[in-house]
């Protein structure tokens, strides 16, 4: 064994992301917490100026154990485009980061088992890239801004859509009201 690679084994795995970590690589994996799951063309579309580029940058987060991924299988032959959640590393950096404490030991893998076998994977794909389709346009046209990103989770509290002055009992899930996929501004 080599020097250099000593000192890498004698790092710890969170500080050596951290030293690796962009701000982008931050909003990034704020958004695999916040929202699940995104595919390599959501990240690359919202994110990068070049697919290749992004992809060099998700094989180094995976690398180094800050995300994972799948490639569901097609129906007809083939499969998707690879799609990335957070592994356990990731959920130590955000969580550290929000000041949320540390992840439960499993918290990836129950995770990452949720959204593999989720029945509406293609919903929450969709929905979610209507917002990746805005931080694109955010990116490439200055002076707009996706200043906020709620996921659907944010609205599943009885009340949350309630606002001053309003009548609460027309919001309420007992009215079979829909909930928001998600919210932005």
């Amino acid at each position: 064994m080599n020097i250099s690679s000593r000192r890498a084994t004698l790092v710890p795995p969170l500080l050596r992301l951290q030293a690796s970590i962009t701000t982008r690589d931050d909003r990034l994996l704020g958004w695999l917490y916040d929202h699940g799951v995104l595919t390599t063309d959501q990240i690359a579309k919202a994110l990068f100026s070049s697919l290749d580029f992004a992809q060099r940058r998700l094989l180094r987060l995976t690398t180094l154990g800050a995300v994972a991924r799948f490639r569901p299988n097609k129906l007809d032959g083939g499969s998707y485009p690879y799609h990335y959640v957070l592994a356990q590393l990731g959920y130590e950096h955000v969580m550290g980061q929000r000041g949320e404490g540390l992840p439960k030991r499993d918290q990836a893998r129950r995770r990452y088992q949720s959204l593999i076998s989720r029945p509406d994977l293609p919903h929450l794909l969709g929905a979610n890239g209507v917002f990746t389709d805005l931080a694109f346009h955010e990116r490439t046209h200055p002076g707009t801004r996706l200043a906020q990103w709620r996921p659907a989770s944010a609205f599943r509290e009885a009340g949350v859509l309630f606002r001053e002055g309003s009548d609460h009992r027309i919001i309420s899930q007992s009215r079979g009201l829909h909930r928001p996929d998600g919210a932005g501004a």
